[in-house]
């Protein structure tokens, strides 16, 4: 049987109401600054702390969701690589490693570009996650056009806190990125519209979404992004290729599979940023008797929208 093209199977999970591009659009993209006025505004800014020990840390549980506001409401610290407006974190005491992951949503053709810093328990830089390590993910499902970059870090005496910042190098850079109308022309099926990819400009404020979960539970990340290059590419890779080996077995096996199995793969095809899989396997679950299932997923992809 021939694979249901893309648009059906977001018309099938009732997931068409993109007229407009609403959807697509984050709901703060009015609230960044332009370029050359945040960066001004930068400048201008005062110094919130004299020194890495006297910024304002924040508690950081398992298992949360922060959605970070970087502008001129934000504290601002002059780091040893720049000025930048920051949030920071004492992250949580736990025994095992952690997974974190942070996106930053382009809009209004501007970026913030991350850099992630980690602290010992004597507030002494010991880990970075540069903003070079932070790759372009284009759109899919409800989440516009970001960058994104995930990581491990076993908190102890090393690692006792964190902070998310960007520097004046990483703000000379720019990132080109798919545009709404050939987003909503790929959906739907159309004609892609003529002309180049739109470029957002690094800026010095933004929004960034920040997730923590245990590494039990975040499938297993064994390999820190920490010296090595694009991890967050690699983890994608290993989670989808996961993905698709379970349903590879569930395929060998002529007996219809219990409707968690589906879900439990279709949650992991979620994990992996891999929309379309997700909604193959909720076809394939309605198919083998598993009602609700397409409900199921696109409640679930309500739940994740920006």
């Amino acid at each position: 049987m021939p694979q249901r093209p893309l648009v059906a199977l977001l018309s099938g999970l009732a997931l068409t109401s993109l007229a407009g591009c609403a959807s697509l659009v984050p709901h703060d993209a009015t609230s960044v600054a332009p370029a050359k006025q945040s960066q001004q505004a930068l400048n201008r800014a005062a110094d919130c702390c004299d020194t890495l020990a006297a910024l304002p840390y924040r508690s950081l549980a398992v298992g949360e969701s922060h959605s970070l506001t970087l502008d001129t409401q934000a504290p601002m610290h002059r780091f040893e690589d720049g000025a930048s407006y920051f949030q920071a974190f004492e992250l949580p005491r736990t025994r095992g490693p952690l997974t974190f992951k942070l996106t930053s949503t382009i809009a209004n053709d501007q970026v913030f570009a991350p850099t992630v810093l980690i602290l010992d328990e004597d507030f002494q830089p010991t880990q970075r996650v540069a903003s070079d390590k932070f790759d372009y993910l284009s759109p899919n499902g409800f989440a516009g056009a970001r960058l994104g970059a995930t990581f491990d870090i076993t908190p102890g005496p090393d690692a006792a806190y964190m902070v998310v910042y960007s520097n004046e190098a990483a703000r000379q850079g720019t990132t080109q990125y798919e545009s709404a109308e050939k987003v909503y022309a790929r959906v739907r099926g159309l004609a892609l519209p003529p002309g180049p990819d739109p470029i957002a400009e690094h800026t010095a404020t933004g929004n960034v979404t920040l997730e923590s979960e245990s590494r039990e539970t975040g499938g297993g990340l064994l390999t820190p992004i920490l010296g090595t290059r694009s991890h967050a590419d690699s983890v994608t890779e290993t989670r989808t290729a996961n993905v698709r080996d379970e349903q590879a077995s569930v395929s060998s096996d002529n007996a219809s599979a219990p409707d968690f199995d589906y879900r439990r793969m279709i949650n992991a095809a979620l994990k992996a940023d891999d929309i379309e899989l997700a909604m193959q396997l909720a076809e394939r679950a309605e198919r083998e008797g598993h009602s609700g299932t397409r409900a199921w997923l696109a409640e679930r992809l309500r739940s994740v929208s920006p």
